[in-house]
This record gives structure tokens, C-alpha cells and sequence, in this order.
């Protein structure tokens, strides 16, 4: 997935890669929910 994010005034382009190769809107939702509960455990 390719974003753009805004740091300090700027554009910056992101690319998040995801483990597996998402199969629908459903998939994606899901791996999204997934990775966000992965980083905010590493971050307690």
C-alpha cells in the first residue's frame, strides 16, 4: 500500500507491505486491524 504522509510541512511517500497478498476489502481490514494490535503490544 502506498501512502503519502505529511512531516514537517513535507510529503512524504510511505509504502507498507503487507505479509501476504490481500484477497479483498475484508482481507485488507482485517490485516490492517491485525498489524495496528502487532505495533500498539510492542509499544506498552
Amino acid at each position: 500500500m502506498n501512502l503519502d504522509a505529511q512531516m514537517n510541512g513535507e510529503v512524504v511517500p510511505v509504502r507498507i507491505q503487507f505479509d501476504h497478498v490481500l484477497a479483498d476489502a475484508e482481507d485488507a481490514h482485517h490485516t490492517l486491524i491485525a498489524m495496528v494490535k502487532q505495533v500498539r503490544a510492542k509499544t506498552k
